[in-house]
């Protein structure tokens, strides 16, 4: 792809054709796209061994500044449980930042987990309790 008559190298501009060590350094200095970055590394062993739960620590960095694809990739390993104890709660609040932020995967995700909340769960997050089917007599 060009702009203004210049290469532009799309996997550059998202930080994954970075070196691992200058990429870390961007992360460890607080740049969120590189701790995103770091954790997607981590979660599919891109240049390191897998580990989920250093996946974790960087998306959970980068999700507390507020990257909707950090926040939604944390909270799919909340739900799922890998690297992370399961936690429903977290899931469904990390997916609701992302999804507040119009990321229509953190949308659908949330419509499916608060089908699979608890009643604790719910009370927890300060919803309603489903509706009842109606039947008629």
């Amino acid at each position: 792809m060009d702009w203004d008559g210049k290469h532009l190298d799309l996997l550059e501009l998202a930080g994954l054709r970075d070196d691992l060590e200058a990429l870390r350094r961007r992360a460890l200095a607080g740049d969120p796209a590189a701790q995103f970055n770091m954790g997607v590394r981590y979660a599919e062993g891109r240049g390191v061994e897998p580990d989920l739960l250093e996946a974790a620590k960087w998306y959970g960095a980068a999700a507390d500044q507020g990257d909707a694809m950090a926040q939604f990739n944390l909270g799919l390993l909340f739900y799922q449980g890998q690297g992370l104890p399961r936690n429903l709660v977290y899931a469904y609040e990390l997916f609701q930042a992302a999804a507040a932020q119009g990321d229509v995967r953190a949308a659908a995700g949330l419509a499916a987990l608060t089908r699979e909340l608890s009643a604790e769960d719910r009370a927890t997050l300060g919803l309603a309790a489903p509706e009842e089917s109606l039947t008629r007599h």
